[in-house]
């Protein structure tokens, strides 16, 4: 008779996880200072990866009320609103 032999490794499940957590708040993507898509916002996890898919330059922004403030993300995966001059 043969021998069984080991049934495969389950892939890794954590590939693909996203680094950024919600934080709960809501995030625009926007180009040229207008909202790119429509709607009342998404998390920042999806507003990074939709902005970075966009073919020419594209930022997120915190909602807030009725306005937009507009930011990045630093290298600790959180959003940090620009600064006014």
């Amino acid at each position: 008779m043969a021998e069984k032999k080991k049934n495969a490794k389950m892939a890794n499940r954590n590939v693909g996880v996203e680094t950024i957590k919600d934080d709960g708040d809501k995030y625009v993507v926007l180009r040229n200072g207008a909202q790119v898509y429509s709607g009342k916002g998404v998390a920042l996890a999806e507003a990074v990866r939709l902005a970075t898919s966009l073919q020419e330059g594209a930022g997120i922004a915190k909602v807030e009320g009725g306005t937009w403030t507009p930011g990045t993300v630093d290298d600790n995966n959180e959003f940090i609103a620009f600064q006014t001059a």
